[in-house]
């Protein structure tokens, strides 16, 4: 190997690690010269040696290997520059995309509190504006009075229908929704012009301000329900919107696969790339901050209008409720909350307005103007039982109508009534008393006694017809249908004991009064027991043939010196086909016991005053003797119970307390002293023991 063998070699070699390692183009190339020149050089000085033209290969080949590995590098590296643009790229994309979504949520958001602010300016207005018509409604005209309620319809449906427009406008998402929202809009105003035609009839000052007030409270409400529903909408609307636009765990989830994927690849790279990313992700961090607080103050704001409409719809359902006593310390007015409650579970609004207090009953008042209808007491009527088991009160709750006040009103029962004494010489004064009832009935001759089963006709009857003989002289004669029954204690002959027989009576005794053909010198008293069942056993059609036969013997018996006594259950005149009150009229009538009241109603000849005063003695004496049987242990049926009459036709009408069973019997009759020569009764003192008969003129001695 000479000395061009090792120069060559040390040049070819520098110069092709040169190339290699520096990045410089024109070294690159100078150096491509010089490794060729020191390739040549040693080849040349191998030329002929075999052992140089072994090492000329194995430079050759240490040449071409560092030639690969050169380009190996320079492909790697553009790799890298390739791989690292493409990530910028995409992060100042995903950077521009997050700017994007963040300016159109903080625009929405703008507008969400501006609206928030418009609503809440709109709640103040509507609020002054409402107050405002209050105070100006106590002094309009009817006319002013249909203006303001139909100016409140024209402002509240065109302030609704303006926001319901811009929000259409504002959210088409929700077409469909305001579509609906619509027809529930023309819903009400075709209720509104109803009303307001409706309204346009009233006249009445009072009505024209609670209807109007009414109207216009609807109109209102109705109004508001539509403005929350919309709000509430928009809110969830604007809620799920943010939620779909950023959910905040798979963005959380998007950075930290980039982040890792920048630190994979940009670790060893330049300083320049890991600022850039580290500044983007500190960018990012601070978006995210800024917009989850700006977007958590919204929905603050959102959830706070919603609570206040919310107040808002609470406050007018209570205005809706009815009035209740605030302060129920007393039974009736807890049971009269109870009824408000009642009654407002089944549509019907009642308003608490006044009580009347007796510690054992109680009459409550309710105000029923808010309801849009007419209330009737005999619609609430059937639900007096049940009230009666809810309030616990002692019978069935009465309703009726206050009408001077215009009030509904409530009867309860709360308790007995309590007992006060009753002094019998005030109720003297209310009634002849049994020793004077032969002075007062020994004149009768035609005479009706009503009464109840059991109330003691039969046995007054006998009283009454013994009074008669006993005072007048002459006979009696009875015709009893019941002469079989147990009850029968009369002790008057019995003529006959069957309803024909009484049939057949009346037509002979109607006969003999129309032809004047009896015996006129002797007084005889017919008794008629059982009259109306004697009535009812004829045929229909021939009843008023009865009653005119009844009527007849009324009118004209007294005259032939004859006397009549009929006696029945029914104080009603109507019950007596072919006759009528003004008949009965021309007799006496004796009604016993509860038929009293009854015989008071169904008169023509009492006065409307004297009516209520008749009916508060008949309480008195009612209670009286009520009272006095029960603390005699006396049944009514008993022949010494209290028992008392109302007489009618025997001048003004008046009351007087029944002798006991059998006081007075025939038997007293038939051992009174007759004239010995007509066998009459009817006699008078004429001097010392003498006695005159007034019926023959007879001047006897008394023995």
């Amino acid at each position: 190997m000479n000395n061009l063998t090792p120069i060559s070699l040390v040049l070819g070699l520098s110069a092709a690690i040169t190339v290699a390692v520096t990045p410089n183009e024109n070294v690159k190339f100078y150096g491509t010269i010089f490794t060729g020149i020191g390739v040549g050089g040693f080849l040349f000085s191998q030329w002929d040696s075999q052992e140089n033209k072994k090492q000329i290969e194995n430079l050759q080949k240490t040449v071409d290997l560092l030639d690969k590995q050169r380009r190996n590098s320079e492909t790697e590296k553009l790799k890298v520059i390739r791989e690292t643009n493409a990530i910028k790229s995409t992060l100042d994309k995903d950077l521009q995309t997050v700017r994007d979504e963040l300016s159109k949520l903080n625009t929405s958001n703008n507008s969400l509190k501006t609206r928030v602010s418009d609503l809440e300016n709109e709640l103040k207005l509507e609020k002054l504006s409402a107050q405002s018509k209050i105070r100006e409604i106590s002094n309009f005209s009817t006319g002013a009075g249909h203006q303001i309620v139909t100016e409140t319809y024209k402002n509240e449906l065109s302030k609704l229908g303006g926001m319901i427009s811009g929000y259409s406008n504002n959210y088409p998402d929700l077409k469909e929704f305001f579509e609906n929202l619509e027809v529930e809009i023309d819903k009400v105003k075709s209720w509104a012009v109803g009303e307001l035609e409706a309204y346009q009839g009233v006249q009445n000052l009072q009505s024209l301000i609670d209807e109007g007030l009414r109207i216009q409270q609807r109109i209102i409400s109705r109004c508001s329900d539509i403005k929350v529903k919309a709000l509430t909408t928009i809110i969830k609307y604007l809620n799920s919107l943010a939620e779909d636009s950023v959910k905040f765990s798979e963005y959380q989830d998007n950075i930290a696969q980039i982040s890792e994927r920048a630190r994979e690849h940009l670790l060893e790279k330049e300083l320049a790339i890991e600022s850039i990313a580290q500044e983007w992700i500190t960018a990012n961090t601070s978006t995210t901050e800024k917009y989850s607080t700006e977007f958590t103050e919204v929905l603050q704001n959102g959830k706070h209008l919603v609570g206040r409409i919310q107040e808002l719809s609470e406050k007018i359902e209570l205005m809706n409720q009815p009035l209740k006593w605030s302060v129920a310390t007393r039974q009736d007015l807890r049971i009269g909350n109870i009824i408000i409650s009642y009654f407002e579970a089944k549509g019907l609004i009642l308003d608490r307005a006044k009580c009347d207090y007796d510690h054992w009953q109680s009459t409550l008042s309710f105000h029923i103007d808010r309801n849009n209808r007419i209330i009737l007491p005999s619609e609430l009527e059937p639900e007096g039982e049940r009230l009666q088991q809810l309030c616990h009160t002692l019978s069935p709750l009465k309703f009726g109508w206050n009408a001077e006040e215009g009030l509904l009103t409530a009867w309860l029962h709360l308790a007995k009534k309590p007992v006060k004494p009753i002094i019998e010489a005030d109720i003297n004064k209310i009634w002849k008393t049994a020793d004077r009832f032969q002075s007062t009935v020994k004149s009768w001759s035609r005479v009706r006694i009503t009464g109840g089963s059991e109330s003691g006709k039969s046995p007054t009857a006998e009283n009454l017809a013994v009074c008669i003989l006993l005072g007048r002289g002459g006979s009696a004669e009875l015709y009893n249908p019941q002469d079989d029954s147990v009850k029968n204690f009369w002790t008057v002959p019995t003529v006959g004991s069957s309803h024909n027989d009484s049939l057949l009576g009346i037509e002979a005794l109607a006969a003999t009064v129309n032809q004047k053909t009896n015996d006129r010198s002797q007084f005889k008293l017919t008794i008629f027991d059982e009259i109306d069942s004697t009535i009812a056993s004829v045929e229909k059609k021939s009843q008023s043939e009865q009653g005119k036969l009844i009527a007849t013997i009324i009118k004209q018996v007294s005259h032939q010196n004859l006397g009549a006594i009929f006696i029945g259950q029914n104080a009603n005149a109507k019950n007596y086909p072919g006759m009528d009150r003004s008949d009965w009229n021309s007799a006496v009538n004796l009604h016993i016991g509860s038929n009293a009241y009854d015989a008071i109603s169904n008169s023509n000849q009492i006065t409307t005053d004297e009516q209520t005063r008749l009916k508060q003695q008949a309480d008195k004496l009612t209670e009286f003797c009520t009272t006095k049987n029960s603390e005699l242990g006396l049944e009514l049926t008993n022949p010494v119970a209290y028992r008392f009459g109302l007489v009618l036709g025997d001048g003004k009408p008046y009351y007087i307390q029944l002798p006991d069973f059998g006081t007075y019997t025939y038997g007293m009759v038939e051992n009174a002293v007759k004239c010995p020569k007509c066998d009459s009764h009817n006699h008078i003192g004429h001097g010392g023991n003498r006695r005159k008969c007034k019926d023959c003129g007879h001047i006897f001695t008394q023995g």
